[in-house]
């Protein structure tokens, strides 16, 4: 397992330059609170982006993914994240704002786009909340391979 800061972590020449951010860029502010989102955590890297985290082996809605006929790995909540990350670019009119960096231990999603990120953040966390909700966005983002 990483540190938990190396995941969503790039080399500074790897990050984008977003034009309309004055360089240095200035620090960010996370307004989402840890209990909003918990068990799922922000890791920022500043001054480039945001990653959102879970630790596999906690088991979160284990069961739920169990019922869906998966088994809650880090590749489960990609899938997952993927059908809310379709759903809400769709609406914001956004691609590729979110890039993963997960591995057998850990789920991570991170992006440059903070606001957006912490946005996603509670969305995923809501959608967990109805196991039908989760199987919605676990098809959707099936369908998005088709």
């Amino acid at each position: 397992m990483k540190d938990l800061f190396q995941y969503g972590n790039r080399r500074e020449d790897e990050w984008e330059i977003l034009p309309w951010i004055s360089d240095p860029r200035p620090p960010f502010k996370i307004w989402v609170r840890p209990e909003q989102i918990a068990p799922f955590f922000l890791i920022p890297h500043h001054p480039y982006a945001i990653s959102l985290l879970l630790r596999i082996r906690d088991g979160f809605r284990a069961e739920e993914f169990c019922r869906l006929g998966l088994t809650g790995s880090s590749g489960d909540w990609e899938r997952l994240a993927r059908g809310v990350i379709r759903e809400f670019e769709e609406n914001n009119s956004g691609k590729d704002l979110f890039h993963f960096d997960s591995d057998e231990d850990v789920f991570c999603v991170y992006s440059q786009y903070i606001d957006d990120l912490m946005m996603l953040a509670k969305i995923i966390r809501a959608a967990c909340a109805d196991e039908k909700t989760m199987g919605m966005y676990l098809n959707m983002s099936e369908a998005a391979k088709v």
